[in-house]
């Protein structure tokens, strides 16, 4: 399975949970062990909420966990340390058991042992309500009067009442909540990953550097200022020469504007100009904030709008400035941006979408790299592409996958340099017996056949694995290294399966259906057939999908008739 969910959806995040779950319960039932489902999936949101690696787990974040986070946000009818550390140590155990465990994960016998020290600490954490959340403060307070909290207009007219003062609750403690709440509780929030930083090399910045307009304008003004010029010769817009003087080029002497002598190297080197240059942009508070907040993704208009505020006209001209410093590209929006449009133009139709705002912005490199900076300066934490390298494949291709593919190849590259082969082999052998995410399934082949003969030894090798063997068999066919008679109809059927799962879980079931749609209705009918049998665990959910999405109603009720013969059968 998946365990990597670094920066994903929480949509796609809860369907992970739910599968993980659902295999906890199988496993307890077998291993006769006993588990609370409220405690386990409350465990795997805060791994979601912290970093996204389900599968991670040391005696520090289960410190974390159950010692900072269980008492600031979950409400147990039983906290009692018996009934919840049970349940960790058997989620511990299922992980382990399963190979879901993170390579950087510590000795499951360590964590057991540590589950077992903390029992007291856990229970007295609990119990106190001064590390209560302000969620759980009231919550508990609501539960202790009688009250359901998932009840809207209960829950405010109980608070509505503690207002008013007819009834009472700790107003200290709560006060000090409340103060801790919009303080921030960064052991307990949800931390937003770092976005990855594709840095360029110093001669692409260069070269970047040397194609902005304001790096060639500076240089010709400082030439044209030669000794100095008097301040009523100079025509420029005083924005600009304000920003030259900044950048360290130009001063002001007895009423004269004159070049900055020891900045001769700085004129001379294209990035250093840029950065010098740069920082009378970023000063602006909002240019700023829109570098950062597209270091994460490129966005539209109205999304920058709605992120920044003020209005498209605004938001137009910060990105005309930011272009200038070479620092963002903007391009029209393709089909795949209409939605963003009208969801965040707030819209039902483009045209009402006013037409100079139907564009995207994105990062150049030397924005990339302005951002990095910023965040650095900040003290925030960075992660550039290079850093990826010394993590696991699955975290190397959650974080490089949504990103620009030469950003993924490099990535990979580099990933593949930072350890022998043999290790690289047993790494990914390892993740594609495991994932069940087609696509990182994929890129697991395609980084074994970078590794030559002894790679797609490896991908060969998996062709007997119940989950992995039929893409592996695909692959190798479709790269011409084996025969079609060598491949089973079924093996195809399964991969077909992967692939019709894996978009539908990305894209949505309207348009992940619409090549399947395309294709012949007897082949359609054909692969609905072989998903019965195939024994993909993904079949029902595509079969469900065709039965609601799918346009044409032959193929729709054929998915049906399919979906219930699956469901009748006995395994």
């Amino acid at each position: 399975m998946r365990m990597v969910y670094t920066g994903a959806d929480e949509e796609e995040f809860i369907d992970a949970r739910q599968r993980l779950l659902v295999e906890l319960d199988a496993w307890s039932q077998m291993r006769q062990r006993v588990v609370d489902p409220v405690v386990a999936g409350a465990m795997l949101d805060f791994r979601f909420e912290r970093d996204g690696l389900l599968g991670r787990w040391t005696r520090d974040i289960l410190r974390n966990a159950l010692l900072v986070w269980f008492p600031r946000k979950v409400v147990l009818l039983d906290p009692h340390s018996s009934a919840v550390l049970s349940t960790v140590e058997a989620l511990m155990d299922f992980f382990d058991d399963a190979d879901l465990l993170d390579e950087r994960s510590e000795q499951p016998a360590v964590l057991r042992t540590y589950l077992t020290a903390i029992a007291d600490r856990f229970d007295t954490a609990m119990n106190e309500p001064s590390n209560f959340g302000l969620a759980k403060f009231w919550a508990v307070a609501m539960a202790e009067h009688g009250i359901d909290p998932l009840n809207e207009v209960a829950a405010q007219a109980f608070i509505d009442r503690v207002r008013r003062g007819e009834v009472e609750v700790d107003q200290t403690l709560l006060h000090d909540l409340a103060y801790r709440h919009y303080q921030g509780d960064p052991d307990a929030e949800a931390a937003a990953p770092s976005p990855v930083f594709p840095l360029a090399s110093p001669e692409r910045l260069a070269a970047e550097a040397e194609v902005t307009a304001v790096v060639p304008q500076l240089r010709r003004f400082v030439e044209w200022i030669g000794d100095g010029r008097g301040l009523a010769e100079i025509s420029a817009p005083a924005e600009f020469v304000a920003m030259a003087k900044r950048a360290g080029v130009v001063r002001v002497y007895r009423g004269r504007l004159v070049p900055v002598k020891k900045a001769a190297r700085r004129l001379a080197d294209p990035v250093e100009l840029w950065r010098a240059a740069v920082a009378s942009i970023l000063g602006n508070p909002v240019a700023a904030e829109m570098v950062t907040e597209l270091a994460s993704e490129p966005a539209t208009i109205p999304m920058l709008v709605e992120m920044l505020g003020g209005d498209g006209g605004t938001i137009l001209r910060v990105v005309a400035r930011l272009a200038e410093y070479g620092l963002v590209e903007i391009f029209p929006a393709g089909e795949e941006h209409v939605e963003d449009l009208l969801d965040f133009a707030g819209v039902d139709y483009l045209d009402e979408v006013p037409e100079e705002e139907r564009q995207v912005v994105q990062l150049l490199p030397l924005g990339v790299q302005a951002a990095y900076e910023l965040r650095l300066a900040e003290g925030e934490p960075v992660l550039t592409v290079d850093d990826l390298a010394t993590e696991t494949a699955e975290v190397l291709f959650a974080r490089l996958a949504p990103l620009d593919p030469q950003v993924l190849d490099e990535g990979s590259a580099t990933w593949l340099r930072a350890r022998d082969p043999e290790r690289a082999i047993a790494e990914l052998s390892a993740l594609a017996r495991r994932t069940d995410d087609f696509e990182h399934l994929m890129l697991t082949f395609r980084l074994l056949a970078r590794l030559g003969g002894d790679g797609v030894a490896a991908i060969a090798s998996l062709r007997d694995h119940s989950a992995a063997g039929p893409a592996a068999t695909t692959w190798l066919f479709d790269a011409g290294l084996i025969d079609r008679s060598e491949v089973a109809g079924r093996e195809r059927t399964y991969s077909k399966v992967d692939l019709l799962a894996a978009d539908i879980r990305t894209e949505g079931r309207e348009k992940a259906l619409a090549d399947f749609a395309s294709q012949p209705r007897p082949d359609q009918l054909l692969f609905l057939a072989g998903a019965t049998i195939c024994g993909h665990p993904s079949a029902r959910e595509v079969l469900e999908s065709v039965v609601v999405a799918h346009p044409d109603r032959a193929v729709s009720n054929a998915a049906r008739k399919a979906l219930d013969w699956l469901h009748d059968e006995p395994f």
